[in-house]
C-alpha cells in the first residue's frame, strides 16, 4: 500500500519466463503450415500501477512465431476477444480501456471491435518451413479509466491468420493492469510554506475555535485511514518552557484531543474519492499563560485500503 504524509506547526500569539503455446485454432492447409506463438511471459500483467504516480500504465511484451510445418506460412498476427465486451476488468464497474500496439511494425492492433483490425499497410509475416520472427508488443491502459485498486483483466488469442481469416495457430494471452491501493493528501486554505512545512497561523490566543479556512484533501483508489500525532500532545508550547495551551483538533466531523495517536477513517464506499475535509482547532484555557508565542508540530499521513 502506498501512502502520503504531510507535516505543519500550528502557532498563535500570546504531513516466468516464457511460456510455450499449442498451436490455436489451427486448420489443415494445402501448403502444410503450422504456426506456434511462444509469448513472453505468457500473461501480460502491468504490474504495481500507482493512479496518483503521474505515469502512464504500459508494458511492453514479445511474441515468438515459428513455422512448424513444411511448407511456407504467410499470416497476420491477430489479436481477437475470448469474451466480448472490450476492456480490462474485474468483474464489476466499468472496464478500463486498452491499445495493443505492434511495436516492430509501427502498428495498432488493439482488438476494439472484438478483433485486430486490418490496415493496407500492415505487412504480412512469411516464414520458411522451421523459421521464426519475433514481434514486440505495448500493452497500454487508459489511466482516465482507472477507478478503483484491484486486478483488471481480459483474455485474448492471438492466431496466425491469412487474408481469409484462416487460423494456422496462435496462443492464448490473459492482458492485465494491476492497480495498487494508493492515497495522497494535500491543504488548501491559510497556510504558508517554511522549510517544506506548512505553518499554519491561529491569530491571537483566544479560548474557542481558531478562525482559519483550513481543509485537508484526500484523493484515494478507495476507502483510507488518517493518522495523526502531536509533538507536544495536543498542547500549544511557549518555546522550550513548561507553559501550554491545550487544544483540540478536528478533522471533519472528528474531534481528536491528541494524547496520543489517533486515527480517522473513510467511509466504507469502494471507488475512486477526492474528499475535501476541513480542518479546525479549537483553544483551550488560555487563562493566567505567560505573553508569546505558542506552538506545535502536527503529522498528518493517509493510507489506502
Amino acid at each position: 500500500m502506498l501512502r502520503s504524509s504531510l507535516i505543519f506547526a500550528a502557532f498563535a500569539i500570546a504531513a516466468p519466463a516464457a511460456a510455450q503455446s499449442v498451436p490455436l485454432g489451427a486448420t489443415p492447409s494445402s501448403n502444410d503450415c503450422l504456426v506456434r506463438a511462444d509469448a513472453s511471459p505468457a500473461s501480460w500483467i502491468i504490474q504495481g500501477y500507482d493512479p496518483f504516480g503521474g505515469s502512464t500504465p504500459e508494458g511492453t511484451f514479445a511474441v515468438t512465431f515459428r513455422n512448424e510445418g513444411t511448407g511456407d506460412c504467410i499470416f497476420t498476427p491477430t489479436f481477437q476477444l475470448d469474451h466480448p465486451p472490450f476492456g480490462l476488468s474485474k468483474g464489476t464497474g466499468k472496464p478500463i480501456a486498452y491499445a495493443l500496439l505492434d511495436v516492430t511494425n509501427s502498428q495498432d492492433v488493439t482488438p476494439r471491435a472484438g478483433r485486430s483490425q486490418r490496415t493496407p499497410s500492415q505487412p504480412q509475416l512469411d516464414l520458411k518451413a522451421n523459421q521464426s520472427r519475433t514481434l514486440i508488443y505495448k500493452l497500454v491502459a487508459n489511466p482516465d479509466d482507472v477507478r478503483d485498486a484491484g486486478a483488471f483483466t481480459q483474455q485474448v488469442d492471438l492466431e496466425a491468420q491469412d487474408s481469409s481469416f484462416r487460423s494456422f495457430g496462435g496462443t492464448r494471452l490473459l492482458l492485465g493492469l494491476n492497480v495498487l491501493p494508493s492515497a495522497r493528501i494535500g491543504l488548501t486554505g491559510a497556510f504558508t510554506m517554511q522549510h517544506g512545512h506548512a505553518v499554519v497561523d491561529l491569530g491571537e490566543l483566544r479560548q474557542g475555535l481558531a478562525p482559519v479556512p483550513l481543509r485537508l484533501r484526500v484523493s484515494s483508489t478507495g476507502r483510507y485511514d488518517i493518522a495523526v500525532s502531536s509533538a507536544n500532545s495536543g498542547r500549544l508550547r511557549l518555546g522550550a518552557s513548561e507553559w501550554y495551551v491545550p487544544y483540540t483538533l478536528a478533522i471533519g466531523p472528528n474531534a481528536l484531543k491528541l494524547e496520543g495517536a489517533s486515527t480517522v477513517s473513510s467511509a466504507n464506499d469502494d471507488g475512486f474519492r477526492r474528499d475535501s475535509l476541513p480542518i479546525q482547532f479549537i483553544i483551550g484555557d488560555v487563562s493566567n499563560r505567560l505573553a508569546g508565542v505558542y506552538s506545535d508540530v502536527v503529522s498528518i499521513s493517509v493510507t489506502a485500503r
